[in-house]
């Protein structure tokens, strides 16, 4: 047992003391044992939580060879510093630069004497970095390499994390620093890791100021390689300042005439330096996913943008020769806008922006009891199918919530915008905005971007979804969408209960044990009033079809098929190429827009606290406040 432990413990020898007793006295013998010729490893004997975990090896393992020899040839200079510092963070050493960072020394050269340093100079010829002297040995203290590095900034940090950024800009610093440390073996800073991947951002579409100017080329290439979109780009002529753009593409203005005739108009604040907002414009197919159609990006949500961003989408939807249904949440300057360009056409209020603003009208007047009991009998009002049936809710509604406070509200929104009983249209059962915040919420990403690289980026996301919904709605074998083929065997169930007794051509009574409705197939309605509602028959109207011995595929709308979903995504995004950009005849220069200070009474009251805060320096204004980049109101209207 004790030589197997000698073993273990890669004892070099073992010493066994031998004690004999003689009467009184004793004798001790000394015997030395070699160590056996064949080593055991530990972890064989040891349990795994004991065990030693097999060695990784990380990218920066190649560091250490960045730097071998006199005379060895680097790119530039800015190449021959990035590897300098890496081979220093993987030796273990720090080193300081002097006679105009042509050479370096160990920085514990004034203190230890270290005689290691490395000396080179810039070739006139090709303007490439040579190493004229370079002595590797250290005659300081001993170097260890550590968990980080001060030399690992976010420079260093941007060309190991680059690749990856590009890919996914939607890495978040936190994520980076978890990937850097697996990949890399060291930590770093969350600063250094935000640091570096604005870097990332800022090498693949320049700086967020320069990027107003790039939107002139995206413009011209957009239209070269995508014949058809329509890119109005808008600059003040006297500032040469920006003032808004509006894009869509081609294919999705092909692809619109095959999807539903609604959109969702909505406005979505952007997150960049320069703020602004996001207007887009939303269709929707019948496999209940959403169809992007046209983004405008301004600087706030005014009734000039509206009118801008209406007057070019009317332009694309002219020439379907469809009356589209819109869908919006009544923003701020949308509805005078909106009645200018598009009078006649059908105008549905979002619900939950509707049941928000009346619960406000009983904040601090009733308890959390009170407004739930509103609000649920305001549901039964907006969702009432009838007249008959909407007048009868309200009634409750105006006994439960006040007849002052119900008759203000209803007067304010009126009626063929919100209720179903009172809209004369097709709405395909829509309540709610849900698609347009669904797509502000598929782009949150790109809305933190400079307006160049949040075009680009959601134009590559649209392209990539598009290619793969074509890709995908080849296989389906259904008449109708997946979705869609569920809901009429849904409908078809139900369906079977119903008894169908024939008045005359068309026209049937269809009854079950408690109530009776009436169907007319040649003009599809129904008494209940859903085929209307949601332009899809209902359990009754499927029970009269089937009763007439009618193909049932015969009376659904032809927007709910596959044929036109594949027709939908049949119109694919050109890609750009950016190749010859620099050689663009575009050369305008077009500065930022002037960010203005949101609504509302700046606060002239600090807030107490037990300490007071310390100063920090914003990373949009540049000033030194309490605020950050993403909490920062203060206007930019200088050139930055």
């Amino acid at each position: 047992m004790l030589f197997c432990c000698a073993k273990i413990y890669h004892m070099d020898n073992v010493v066994v003391t031998v004690v004999k007793d003689v009467g009184k006295s004793c004798l001790s013998t000394g015997v030395v044992v070699d160590d056996c010729a064949e080593m055991i490893d530990e972890n064989d004997y040891l349990g795994d939580a004991f065990k030693d975990g097999p060695q990784k090896f990380f990218l920066s393992d190649e560091w250490g060879s960045y730097l071998s020899h006199a005379g060895q040839k680097f790119e530039s200079i800015a190449d021959f510093r990035d590897k300098l510092k890496k081979f220093a963070g993987q030796s273990g050493f720090h080193y300081v630069l002097s006679r105009n960072d042509s050479i370096a020394v160990c920085a514990n050269r004034d203190v230890d004497h270290c005689g290691w340093e490395v000396l080179g100079s810039v070739a006139s010829i090709n303007q490439c970095f040579y190493i004229t002297l370079f002595n590797n040995v250290h005659t300081c203290r001993g170097m260890i390499r550590n968990r980080s590095h001060r030399q690992l900034g976010s420079k260093i940090v941007r060309t190991c994390i680059e690749s990856t950024v590009c890919l996914n800009l939607g890495l978040k610093p936190r994520e980076i620093m978890s990937n850097f440390k697996s990949t890399y073996g060291y930590e770093i800073s969350y600063k250094v890791a935000s640091r570096a991947k604005k870097r990332c951002v800022e090498k693949m579409y320049g700086s967020k100021c320069d990027s107003f100017s790039m939107l002139s080329w995206f413009r011209e290439a957009v239209l070269e390689t995508n014949p058809g979109s329509s890119v109005v780009l808008e600059v003040d002529e006297s500032t040469e300042r920006f003032k808004r753009v509006f894009v869509a593409y081609a294919g999705q203005i092909q692809g619109f005439k095959f999807s539903l005739p609604v959109l969702y108009v909505d406005g979505a604040f952007g997150k960049s330096k320069y703020k602004g907002q996001i207007l887009a414009a939303t269709g929707r197919n019948r496999n209940k996913s959403f169809f992007p159609l046209a983004l405008c990006f301004c600087d706030s949500e005014t009734e000039e943008n509206w009118l801008f961003f209406f007057k070019n989408l009317k332009a694309l939807l002219e020439p379907q020769g469809r009356i589209i249904t819109f869908i919006s949440d009544r923003g701020v300057g949308l509805l005078k806008a909106f009645d200018l360009i598009f009078p006649g056409n059908p105008h549905l209020y979002c619900y939950h922006h509707l049941r928000y603003n009346l619960s406000q009208k009983y904040k601090n007047k009733g308890g959390e009891i009170v407004v739930a009991d509103v609000l649920q009998k305001f549901f039964k009002v907006a969702y009432a199918s009838t007249e008959k049936s909407f007048y009868f809710h309200l009634k409750n509604l105006r006994d439960e919530g006040g007849a002052a406070t119900i008759d203000e509200f209803i007067r304010e929104i009126p009626l063929e915008h919100w209720c179903r009983a009172f809209f004369k249209g097709c709405r395909y059962g829509i309540m709610a905005n849900d698609i347009a915040e669904s797509f502000n919420n598929w782009i949150v990403v790109e809305r933190s971007l400079s307006p160049f690289a949040m075009l680009d980026q959601t134009k590559m996301k649209e392209m990539k979804m598009m290619s793969e919904r074509s890709v995908e709605s080849k296989s389906w074998t259904t008449k109708l969408t997946p979705k869609m083929e569920k809901r009429l065997k849904e409908q078809l169930d139900r369906s079977r209960v119903f008894r169908v007794i024939a008045s005359h051509e068309n026209v049937y009574e269809v009854r079950n044990d408690k109530y009776s409705h009436s169907v007319d197939i040649s003009t599809r309605t129904c008494s209940c009033v859903k085929w209307q509602i949601n332009c899809f028959p209902c359990a009754h109207a499927l029970a009269a079809i089937e009763g007439a011995r009618l193909d049932v595929y015969d009376f659904i709308d032809p927007y709910f098929t596959a044929e036109y979903y594949r027709m939908c995504y049949s119109f694919p995004i050109a890609p750009l190429s950016n190749v010859d950009a620099s050689c663009s005849s575009t050369e305008d220069f077009i500065l930022p827009l002037v960010t203005k200070r949101p609504a509302g009474r700046p606060k002239s009251k600090r807030i107490a606290s037990a300490g007071e805060k310390k100063l920090i320096r914003c990373g949009r204004c540049n000033k030194m406040g309490h605020h950050n980049k993403k909490s920062c109101t203060e206007p930019l209207n200088m050139l930055l």
